[in-house]
């Protein structure tokens, strides 16, 4: 089959790889019908031997498709099924599944990352590949609805595997509720998420903070009330008191978390406020740091972190079918397996018109 591997610092290729068995009675062999390509794989693209990547390793944790076969103690899909996988794998039966937190799972794994957090015997899989074979089938995948397993929903559901599920997360965790403010920092996928979902958690005040004209009309139809341009801390400030009536943001969602976001971030917050990170650039020695004094004297609370799995996938699922989620907008593109090295560099690049970049397999 074909897949996508890492071959080193901003060199990714399709090449052939073999093809996935049933290794464990609990697997399952999924047919990928889409595929993404996230803000995180960009840092392997960038800096993927840093983290252990081999050349060879393949790539994708976000993933959409159609089972092929099952072990045999998987009893939760069937070969034919339409499915959405977990971007990591987890057991569902440990402590931290059952409290809901499957990303502190004791069996976790990320589809398309280094053999270090690969915990499920074989090649690591990657979902940016024809094939992939999905460990611990029964907590992993999910089943589309009937409403929604259509080709032409698709482009609804494949950001649900991640990016949705991760601006939802720190929306959640922030406790954002109707009729708050809240402020976005990043206009990437990520914080167009936290942005559309914000919305459907009945926000009244929405504003998203970024530095690309496309991504912030974009943000504008998912949902935010204002957009920010700025860099200048003061201003963005000034223009967050006066859209929240003097008081600042009930929850800032941070989807960068870098030293720059987070003064931001304080910035933003109202006294009593949370700040919810959810961004990467600490894995890039872009350490952020809480401002303890503020925190102190205002009380503001900081939460976030890494997705739990598919927690929020019913919850999600539902509001997709009802019509208040479409995440679809964010992505921006659309191409072939065979052009992902391609998709990698528009996104690398921050190219005009470019978010987010979807990978079909069968072309």
């Amino acid at each position: 089959m074909r897949g996508l591997t890492f071959q080193g610092t901003h060199d990714v290729r399709v090449e052939d790889v073999p093809d996935p068995t049933i290794e464990h009675p609990g697997d399952a062999i999924v047919r990928v019908t889409l595929a993404g390509i996230c803000g995180s794989d960009l840092h392997i693209y960038n800096a993927g031997e840093a983290f252990g990547f081999a050349p060879g390793s393949r790539l994708g944790h976000e993933f959409i498709g159609t089972v092929e076969a099952v072990g045999p103690e998987v009893t939760g899909v069937a070969a034919g099924d339409r499915v959405m996988s977990s971007c990591s794998v987890a057991c569902g039966e440990c402590t931290w599944c059952r409290e809901g937190l499957a990303s502190s799972c004791v069996k976790w794994s990320l589809f398309g990352w280094a053999p270090r957090v690969w915990a499920h015997g074989g090649a690591v899989q990657g979902g940016q590949s024809e094939l992939v074979r999905v460990p611990l089938a029964d907590s992993t995948l999910h089943p589309m609805p009937e409403a929604l397993s259509g080709a032409d929903r698709e482009m609804s559901l494949l950001p649900l595997v991640d990016v949705m599920s991760t601006g939802w997360h720190g929306l959640t965790s922030a406790g954002a509720a109707p009729g708050q403010s809240v402020v976005v920092i990043g206009d990437g996928a990520v914080g167009l998420a936290g942005v559309h979902g914000a919305r459907a958690k009945g926000a009244e005040r929405i504003i998203c903070l970024g530095h690309h004209a496309d991504r912030l009309a974009t943000a504008t139809a998912l949902g935010a009330t204002l957009t920010i341009s700025s860099r200048d801390d003061d201003e963005i400030k000034e223009a967050v008191m006066e859209h929240t009536g003097g008081e600042g943001a009930h929850v800032v969602v941070d989807s960068i978390s870098g030293p720059g976001s987070m003064a931001s971030a304080h910035a933003c917050v109202r006294p009593g406020g949370t700040i919810a990170c959810l961004g990467m650039d600490h894995f890039m020695g872009k350490t952020p740091s809480v401002n303890w004094f503020d925190q102190f004297l205002r009380n503001i609370s900081v939460t976030g972190g890494l997705v739990p799995g598919k927690r929020y996938f019913p919850e999600l699922l539902a509001l997709v079918e009802s019509g208040t989620l479409d995440p679809a907008p964010m992505l921006s593109h659309t191409i072939t397996l065979d052009e992902a090295a391609d998709g990698y560099r528009l996104m690398a690049d921050r190219a005009e018109g470019v978010t987010k970049v979807a990978l079909r397999p069968a072309g």
